[in-house]
């Protein structure tokens, strides 16, 4: 299931679609990934591309505009697919298509994970003009959104604002803000063959530190221990690396993000069941941890 119909992709396509000849032909079929899918392979003859449509429900940090310069600067550096068109006024976003299904099983074996690392290690060193992510600010504006929306903490959740609240401030103070970071790695982010990784969904950029991205990496892909040692030691080699408990406090510190970011998700459309599942699954998760 999908967040829109078949005729309204249609008619977003029209929009954004830069061939006129076949702007009535493509075939379509849901990309799956995300918490509501809203994002669409289309092909007609040698075009293909995809489209993403936006969602109310779902909080990016950053602009389309904004998100498609970072996107065009990792493409240009052979990092991404390009960029095909935006519709700034639609929330439109269409950009190549590039094959190769990810999976957390896939991105963890060694070969590939070394793939990603060194996609990561270019990513880092770009120089794209981008706003800080800065976990206690948005940790912040999810929780203002939140308590100005009415909603009613449940079991842990005092408890884990309070924790997200003191992890980022010290997170923030702790790591400059030096490269550009991707911050939502999950494998379905991921495309391209095992050889040249390349990343999509750049919603949630800005300029961190290397460390975020490998805790996104890490976490929303189940590293075990001996393999987030391997990260770790993978995108550090001989420099001065985080210790593997500053690796783990990290990826605590963004599965509390997460799990506000999904409560957002949940209070702006409460009748949607993606969102309410995720905040139970990632709720699970923090339990564990």
């Amino acid at each position: 299931m999908t967040a829109y119909t078949e005729m309204e992709v249609r008619a977003a396509l029209r929009r954004v679609w830069p061939d006129a000849r076949t702007v009535e032909t493509p075939e379509i079929r849901a990309l799956g990934g995300g918490s509501e899918p809203r994002t669409f392979v289309a092909v007609a003859g040698s075009l293909r591309y995809v489209l993403r449509l936006p969602l109310a429900s779902l909080p990016p940090l950053l602009d389309l505009a904004t998100e498609a310069r970072a996107m065009r600067a990792a493409a240009e550096a052979g990092l991404a697919p390009d960029v095909v068109a935006v519709d700034l006024d639609a929330g439109l976003l269409l950009t190549e298509y590039v094959a190769g299904s990810w999976t957390p099983e896939l991105v963890r074996q060694p070969h590939v994970s070394a793939t990603v690392v060194r996609a990561l290690r270019r990513l880092h060193r770009l120089d794209v003009d981008l706003p800080v992510y800065a976990v206690a600010r948005i940790a912040a504006s999810y929780l203002a959104e939140l308590d100005r929306g009415g909603a009613r903490a449940v079991s842990d959740e005092r408890e884990w604002a309070e924790e997200l609240a003191r992890r980022g401030r010290h997170f923030d103070a702790a790591y400059p803000p030096t490269a550009f970071c991707h911050n939502d790695l999950a494998a379905a982010n991921i495309v391209g063959d095992t050889v040249a990784a390349r990343f999509i969904d750049f919603e949630y950029a800005g300029r961190g530190t290397p460390l975020l991205d490998l805790a996104s990496f890490a976490g929303m892909n189940g590293f075990a221990e001996n393999e987030r040692q391997r990260l770790l030691d993978e995108y550090y080699g001989r420099t001065a690396a985080p210790a593997l408990r500053d690796l783990d406090s990290a990826i605590r510190m963004l599965w509390l993000l997460a799990y506000f970011w999904a409560r957002v998700a949940e209070q702006r459309a409460p009748r949607a069941q993606a969102p309410a599942q995720l905040v139970t699954q990632i709720g699970a998760i923090l339990r564990q941890s």
